[in-house]
């Protein structure tokens, strides 16, 4: 009997991403004030991902955006609100929406 193997996902880029060896929780710190040093540690590791626009882009496809936590794609919370508010703008006077 022969060994397959699953076909990808659409998330394998997660496995490229510069968080996938990491603990989680320091992506989700208490303190998400922009300058504290949680947050700009974490920025740092997300600066340097091969995959960041892509994390990007995937949580704001699907994040609910009443329930945002943790720095995701290398933005807080209340960073990709703002993103998320531009983009909803965008699209309502009929331009284009960029991740």
């Amino acid at each position: 009997m022969s060994r397959t193997t699953e076909p990808a996902t659409s998330r394998d880029w997660r496995n490229a991403a510069a968080c996938a060896p990491l603990d989680p929780e320091q992506f989700y710190p208490v303190d998400l004030r922009p300058g504290s040093a949680a947050v700009t540690a974490v920025k740092q590791i997300c600066a340097k991902c091969p995959v960041r626009k892509i994390c990007l882009a995937d949580v704001m496809a699907w994040e609910d955006p009443a329930r945002r936590w943790g720095i995701i794609g290398g933005l807080t919370p209340a960073e990709r609100a703002a993103r998320y508010a531009r983009q909803r703008r965008v699209a309502a006077d009929g331009g284009e929406v960029a991740a």
